[in-house]
């Protein structure tokens, strides 16, 4: 879900996470370190969208759902640049930080960067 699009009044009662809260015991998410390795924020107004997106859309990609762009609708996509574009175009980054989020996202799914 997205916050900027979400009334807070329709999560009561339900389990809400945030990027602050993806860490476990001080050590950040796999994807909030491949962010850090790869420098991929730059003013970081857009990079907690940004990771919870990509945590859902990898998770969403390893289960093997397709996405408008995928070829082959019946196959587990393969995780393309056109791929990533498409699941993660939802978020907006102003500064410009795409070229460095591809490769943070292939780190994050366990492609080499």
């Amino acid at each position: 879900m997205l916050s900027c699009l979400t009334l807070a009044v329709s999560c009561d009662g339900a389990e809400v996470t945030t990027a602050a809260g993806l860490a476990v015991d001080g050590q950040p998410h796999p994807v909030q370190q491949a962010f850090l390795d790869h420098d991929a924020f730059q003013c970081g107004y857009c990079t907690p969208g940004q990771i919870c997106s990509a945590i859902g859309m990898l998770d969403e990609f390893g289960n093997g759902w397709p996405s408008h762009v995928s070829p082959d609708l019946t196959a587990n996509p393969e995780l393309t640049d056109m791929e990533l574009a498409e699941r993660m175009s939802g978020n907006l980054c102003r500064c410009g930080a795409y070229a460095n989020i591809v490769p943070a996202l292939r780190q994050a799914a366990g492609e080499a960067p």
